[in-house]
């Protein structure tokens, strides 16, 4: 270690130079990083719904474009509302349009328009879409939703705003008013390098895009301020800048190294999701923290030297917290303290049971207030389980909040008199027949079709039923083609049918494949809620009466698929995260006493972190649970880590009351500075984020961390000292002086 330290300060410029031109390489290749936002591509492969998505896709034609942007009219005319609707659908990259006068559509004075669109969410084309919604249609009082589930970026103010705060408690906290400047460029370095790496990714996720910056700052930038205070202990002890860094490199790369360790563990077990996304914020945000771990050993030492003269020069007076009651106190209740533990151990571990995991997270939305968002279930099934299907199709219509169902058996398979037929048409919606110019069914039009068709029968007019096929086999063999009828037909059923049977065609395609069917079921049924789980359960009971493969497909069958594996997984990886930091802890520590204290103190900031979110009222997200987890497990237990081994290594020449008051003393400033920026950073996005996915995580890291931390300076204390006799190498030990 000391011939690499020699090097990096010797050639300090020459290396600080190559990560300079890196940074600037990654930047350059920023905008080259691809999101996604599409959750369904993280699903396991041996998922179910995985598996219907890619039979569907290789069965199926797509039906129709598949993002929305719903647009919300108030207190619209009739000419209005035809001309909104005639505005919307000549706005570029918008496919069609659905509207019309029913309940769906209208409501008071209310009017909804559902713009469907191919772009994906995001992207220049579909961005091009809300701006001129924003920019074109101001003489309508409109309001917009983007059915993204993702959000529309971070706020530039709320950057402003932590990147203020963030400056505020490195001016406070650091001995001088210039070591802020080479932490940030630093950190800021790191960052860049990571972000720009991603784009050798095929892509990332909207939440690892949204927070990746955010939480690689906050959670590796007390390296940077390690070790600048060993640097200044070095100096304090007589040596030359050069030498005095490249000492407090050696001397500090241990404790520095092995705190990016435990984080980008923590982080990594992520990856044991079923649900890929897992692998995808662990990997991208585990990267950017070893990138800190590299920029903290060669960018910060080499500006650190240049710059070390202002750093002299800027020197100031820091805040300090006397913890030395803390200290006595934590020593003479001990045993208590330890007693206390184990309750509040098992009592939260009891109550976190009773917080709800939410699977899905919608955005604020004033239009679904109006007009219910719908969401959508595809069952994809057998041929052969047609019949079966055509009883479930009856079930299904008969639940509460299903608006529309689409099928085979229901379009196709069924006969219609003449005037139902226009209406069943219209059920093609999303599949081709809107906005299609000159097909119109006209029920006047279509009764000659039938009077034609049941010529000679004594079935009566009102009794009369033809199947959609049937019609157009007829209209096309026995009606268009016959020189007899031919002049009987108008000319405008004449070009409806010419028009419509390709469409006809295409619809039936997409029902019905050689081997699968699909349906179809609109709904206006919550994508999670206890409604929502009696209907999955009606769905797939169903499904085991099937005779052929028969999946799931849609946002409510995700949800399902992830709440019946979640509890086990989230059990694998609390206990993998927990195995993988406590070996590292032990190999670093050379105690089984010392991991198992700890891994238990930050396990129980999880318990509390889950049962103060469900007391508040509120679920907690997935993904915030897994990350509370890894993040609590991989960086608020190096504050653990510190506090123990300074305690240890005053154990060596102090009693213990007095070594815990070193320990304190030598501790709490590094907890105080990092605990800060991880705690308030995380809770200012937390709490003015615009999505709800990325706020619900960073708010529970912020609840967590802060949970961790009070744990940390008012429990441990008391836990190493009533196990004193385990912890500490005994025989350099002074004798304990009473008190």
């Amino acid at each position: 270690m000391r011939k690499l330290s020699d090097f990096i300060v010797a050639r300090r410029r020459w290396i600080l130079g190559v990560m300079v031109l890196l940074g600037i390489l990654c930047a350059f290749l920023y905008p080259r990083v691809k999101i996604n936002y599409d959750n369904t591509k993280y699903l396991p492969d041996d998922s179910p719904m995985k598996q219907g998505i890619d039979l569907m896709a290789a069965e199926f034609p797509p039906m129709g474009a598949d993002k929305s942007i719903r647009v919300m009219a108030d207190g619209l005319t009739a000419e209005q509302e035809a001309e909104l609707l005639a505005k919307l659908k000549a706005i570029p990259y918008v496919e069609s349009v659905a509207h019309d006068s029913s309940e769906r559509y209208t409501s008071g004075t209310h009017s909804l328009f559902v713009l469907a669109t191919s772009m994906e969410y995001g992207s220049p084309e579909e961005r091009s879409i809300e701006h001129a919604l924003e920019q074109d249609f101001s003489e309508y009082q409109i309001v917009y939703h983007n059915d993204n589930p993702g959000a529309d970026g971070v706020p530039l103010w709320l950057y402003l705003v932590a990147g203020a705060l963030l400056v505020v408690i490195m001016l406070v906290m650091c001995r001088s008013w210039f070591e802020p400047v080479l932490i940030l460029v630093t950190i800021g370095i790191a960052i860049i390098l990571n972000e720009g790496t991603n784009a050798f990714l095929s892509s990332i996720s909207y939440p690892s895009s949204c927070i990746a910056a955010m939480l690689q700052m906050v959670l590796s930038i007390d390296y940077s301020v390690m070790l600048l205070n060993r640097f200044r202990q070095e100096k304090a002890a007589g040596l030359q800048p050069c030498k005095a860094m490249s000492a407090a490199l050696r001397n500090c790369f241990a404790s520095v190294s092995s705190s990016a360790l435990t984080t980008a563990a923590g982080l990594l077990m992520l990856a044991f999701m079923r649900f890929k996304i897992g692998f995808d914020m662990g990997f991208v945000l585990a990267k950017g923290v070893l990138l800190s771990l590299l920029c903290a050993l060669t960018v910060l030492p080499c500006i650190a030297v240049i710059g070390n003269r202002l750093i002299d020069k800027s020197e100031k007076k820091t805040f300090r917290l006397s913890m030395m009651h803390l200290a006595r106190f934590s020593h003479k209740r001990r045993y208590i303290l330890s007693v206390v533990f184990v309750v509040m151990f098992i009592a939260f571990y009891f109550l976190q049971g009773n917080t709800s995991i939410a699977y899905t997270l919608t955005k604020l939305d004033v239009i679904k207030d109006i007009f219910p968002p719908e969401n959508a279930l595809v069952i994809v099934y057998d041929n052969r389980d047609e019949e079966k299907i055509s009883a479930l199709e009856e079930q299904v219509l008969e639940t509460d909040g299903v608006i529309q169902v689409i099928s085979w058996p229901r379009l196709f398979g069924r006969a219609y008199t003449a005037a139902e037929l226009p209406e069943i048409l219209g059920s093609f919606s999303g599949m081709g027949f809107e906005d299609t110019a000159g097909v119109s069914f006209d029920p006047s039009m279509l009764s000659m079709v039938y009077s034609l068709y049941f010529q000679g029968s004594s079935v009566p007019a009102e009794e009369q039923k033809l199947t959609i096929p049937e019609l157009f086999s007829f209209v096309e063999e026995k009606v268009l083609s016959n020189p007899l009828f031919a002049s009987l037909v108008p000319a405008n059923l004449r070009d409806t049918v010419a028009g419509a049977g390709e469409l006809l065609e295409n619809g039936m395609s997409m029902l019905k494949s050689a081997r699968f069917s699909r349906m179809v079921i609109y709904t206006a049924i919550p994508v999670e809620s206890e409604q929502t789980n009696a209907f999955m359960a009606m769905l797939k009971d169903a499904g085991k009466a099937m005779e052929g493969e028969y999946f799931l497909i849609g946002n409510s069958a995700m949800s399902d698929e992830m709440q019946g594996s979640f509890s086990g997984e989230l059990w694998t990886i609390t206990l993998l995260t927990a195995a993988a930091i406590f070996l590292i802890v032990l190999i670093t520590s050379r105690s089984f006493i010392v991991p198992a204290v700890l891994v238990l103190i930050v396990q129980c900031g999880v318990y509390i972190t889950v049962a103060l979110v469900g007391w508040q009222g509120y679920q907690i997200y997935f993904l915030a649970l897994l990350m509370v987890e890894c993040v609590l497990m991989g960086a608020t237990i190096d504050y653990g880590i510190l506090f123990t081994n300074n305690y240890r290594e005053s154990r060596r020449t102090l009693s213990s009351p007095e070594a815990l008051a070193a320990a304190f003393e030598t501790s709490v400033h590094s907890i105080m500075t990092s605990g800060m920026i991880i705690v308030l950073i995380t809770g200012i996005f937390g709490y003015t984020y615009p999505d709800p996915t990325i706020a619900e995580i960073c708010r529970t890291i912020s609840i967590g961390a802060l949970s961790a931390i009070l744990l940390i300076l008012l429990v441990l204390p008391g836990l190493l000292a009533a196990l004193d006799r385990f912890i500490t190498r005994r025989r350099k030990l002074l004798p304990e002086k009473s008190h």
